[in-house]
């Protein structure tokens, strides 16, 4: 697997994802970079905090909005579920711990 993601305060695995699922959200990954300087890849480790996980959302809001989302089925479908996996953790209040291989 490309990424594990834990709960920060007590290790639980809550999902995860592969390596073509990676490739699917890396623009989103590579723009989250730009904006906050934090760093998602297959090979560290990171912390996502509540406000990185919004900005997250919002970044993929505007690129499905700016994308021909269209070309690629499961593309679209990798990004939107992680969307929705964002926007569930964000407004329950997790931090998330992001574990590379």
């Amino acid at each position: 697997m490309a990424l594990d993601f834990h709960k920060a305060d007590n290790n639980e695995h809550l999902f995860g994802l592969e390596d073509h699922q990676y490739a699917n959200l890396e623009a989103i990954f590579t723009a989250f970079k730009n904006w906050s300087g934090v760093v998602i890849d297959p090979y560290g480790d990171t912390s996502l905090t509540i406000e990185n996980q919004k900005t997250i959302v919002r970044i993929i809001d505007t690129y499905i909005h700016k994308e021909d989302v269209n070309s690629d089925k499961q593309k679209t479908i990798d990004i939107i579920e992680f969307s929705a996996m964002m926007k569930y953790f964000s407004n329950k209040g997790i931090v998330l711990k992001i574990v590379g291989d």
